[in-house]
């Protein structure tokens, strides 16, 4: 999408949320800030030092993975802002620490914001990152407790505990362009319209 603060071209398709689904998570509900989650307008931003703390904390209170966060201090992370503070989701994107193996990591949308299309934006802007750095192949890891019958067969070996998937970086870019529109992640921060 391309957008400055609040205007959207045209052309482009806005990136709307949906209801919100309220479903539980390991990492449990956003906090609450006196504003119902499906009626606030989001910001999608580059993480600030604050924030890139406030994600590693919730990410170890889990016991998810935080390692790239804390140990790579160039890696991106955006975020997805509330207006009364606090976040509804993040990613991360790496293209040096390893070159050949770019990444995209700690991906997490809180449940309460779930199926309006918002980790498709925050994927949206780890492959325009990628692209942008010239990434043609990028590595997503899954946890196997969270990635459903599709791996049971990995689990079932007891070796196996995480998969990475290749995956290219033009196609899932031009894939989420076909169905959302373009995105400038120059313009960010952007406001996401409430749903």
């Amino acid at each position: 999408m391309n957008t400055h603060r609040h205007s959207t071209p045209p052309h482009a398709k806005s990136w709307v949320m949906d209801t919100m689904n309220g479903t539980p998570s390991k990492l449990g509900r956003s906090p609450d800030l006196g504003i119902r989650p499906g009626e606030e307008p989001l910001t999608l931003a580059w993480a600030d030092g604050r924030e890139r703390q406030q994600v590693i904390s919730l990410a170890a209170s889990e016991g998810r993975q935080t390692m790239n966060l804390r140990t790579k201090p160039y890696v991106k992370l955006v975020v997805l802002r509330r207006p009364q503070g606090g976040l509804a989701g993040w990613a991360g994107m790496d293209a040096d620490s390893d070159p050949k193996r770019p990444e995209l990591f700690s991906h997490y949308v809180y449940p309460e914001y779930r199926g309006r299309g918002l980790g498709a934006l925050l994927e949206h802007v780890g492959w325009a990152w990628l692209d942008r750095r010239g990434c043609r192949t990028a590595y997503v890891s899954m946890e196997l407790d969270s990635s459903g019958d599709l791996f049971k067969r990995g689990r079932a070996s007891g070796y196996c505990r995480q998969v990475s998937l290749a995956i290219d970086v033009r196609m899932a870019l031009a894939g989420s362009i076909a169905a959302r529109g373009p995105l400038d992640i120059d313009a960010l921060p952007i406001r996401v319209p409430r749903g």
